[in-house]
């Protein structure tokens, strides 16, 4: 490794100058700021069907119909999650 600096290290069998590296490094910031909104965005529309199907909190004005889409909801996204497991 004597001798390995960044200048001379290469993604994939092609070499990179700066501005490609930097470019990597930028799209890489930008899909990950992207994945976390997604994330906190998955995590609210949960939190809001959780509490619609909460008879303490505002599930007493929820009615079957909807219930029945919020777990058809959460049980599509297990799947969907289990099968994506799979896929690895």
């Amino acid at each position: 490794m004597a001798g390995l600096t960044l200048h001379s290290l290469h993604i994939g069998g092609v070499n990179m100058d700066d501005a490609e590296r930097k470019a990597m490094r930028d799209q890489i910031v930008w899909l990950t700021q992207e994945l976390e909104k997604a994330r906190r965005a998955n995590q609210d529309k949960t939190l809001l069907l959780s509490r619609m199907l909460s008879p303490e909190d505002l599930g007493h004005a929820v009615s079957n119909e909807v219930r029945q889409l919020i777990y058809t909801i959460f049980i599509n996204e297990q799947d969907a999650e289990r099968e994506s497991w799979s896929k690895k």
